[in-house]
């Protein structure tokens, strides 16, 4: 599904559900805790400041989150890893069966594509791709720069499959977006009095197993469920924090390691002039072991998932 597109989405969904209407062009620059502990948020609108005062405040703005750089105020920008993104979307024919996701490449030039929509009756879909290299840059990394695609085909020339020509692909492409493949260190700590951090604001990572969306979603969930069955809002929040910091400490530091990407670089490693057979290279054993790694990491692995308690609470399932 296209990102835009579920934003919207849970847009619209939010809209139906809250008490009060979603507001832009708010910019948070300060917080202040009260002896009741409630928490009055201060934004900057083109209107001028604005506050307002709540229960608990929630810091889901992203890896530029402004709620984590004011409780971290010297952490600096994101540090970048080396490698370069280009986000593009294309219409070109369908390969494979029409529903895979593929990722080629290794540490240093990698290409990934996946489907957005079903295969149309003219045999082609819409492609959401991300190609990355690893180059020189000089100055700051910029983000969400439009460029031309033409020279991001010509670095990827070779990469011509019989079942996808990846160069068509990116040089077709509506447009592309550059960004740097940049993270965040881990934290000591989320939760200031009721103030918190989730998704990218409390731990963005490399889209290596492309877990960010994924994790946020995890964060939002455990986080909705102790506000629901906790004895109180401070309970609530260090509960959230002690079930989703130390496991996302770990899988940062995963996601670092190249995550279930690795199986690619032991390829390039072991066999740079290429191989007729991945069994000779990576047998399926250590595959399943990497795979299966990545997943109990990421609370993927389906005997994890079915063994946990549920997130939703019990008087959500009585209504």
């Amino acid at each position: 599904m296209h990102r835009g597109r579920l934003q919207l989405a849970l847009r619209d969904l939010a809209e139906a559900r809250l008490a009060e209407p979603i507001r832009l062009d708010h910019r948070l620059v300060g917080v202040t805790t009260h002896d009741d502990g409630t928490e009055t948020a201060t934004f900057e609108t083109s209107a001028g400041t604005v506050e307002a005062t709540t229960d608990v405040i929630i810091g889901a703005d992203g890896i530029h989150s402004a709620l984590r750089a004011l409780r971290y105020p010297t952490e600096g920008a994101p540090p970048w890893g080396g490698l370069t993104l280009w986000r593009g979307v294309t219409r070109i024919p369908a390969f494979l069966d029409g529903r895979t996701m593929i990722m080629a490449g290794d540490a240093d030039q990698k290409f990934v594509a996946y489907p957005l929509a079903p295969v149309d009756a003219d045999e082609r879909m819409v492609v959401n791709f991300i190609a990355e290299r690893r180059v020189e840059v000089t100055g700051d990394a910029d983000w969400n720069r439009a460029i031309d695609p033409a020279p991001i085909a010509e670095l990827f020339r070779e990469w011509s499959f019989d079942w996808l020509d990846v160069p068509t692909a990116i040089a077709t492409a509506d447009e592309i977006l550059e960004y740097p493949m940049v993270d965040r260190d881990a934290l000591p700590q989320w939760t200031f009095g009721r103030t918190t951090l989730l998704g990218d604001a409390a731990h963005a990572m490399y889209p290596n197993g492309s877990n960010g969306g994924s994790q946020a979603i995890l964060d939002a969930r455990t986080l909705a469920f102790h506000l629901a069955t906790s004895e109180s809002i401070d309970e609530a929040l260090a509960a959230y924090e002690r079930a989703r910091r130390p496991a996302m400490t770990a899988l940062l530091a995963g996601t670092r390691a190249t995550g279930p990407e690795r199986v690619m670089q032991l390829a390039r490693e072991r066999a740079p002039q290429g191989f007729a057979d991945i069994d000779d290279v990576i047998p399926h054993a250590e595959r399943q072991r990497i795979a299966a790694d990545y997943k109990t990491a990421a609370g993927f692995l389906p005997e994890i998932l079915n063994e946990r308690a549920s997130l939703t609470p019990p008087s959500a399932v009585a209504r």
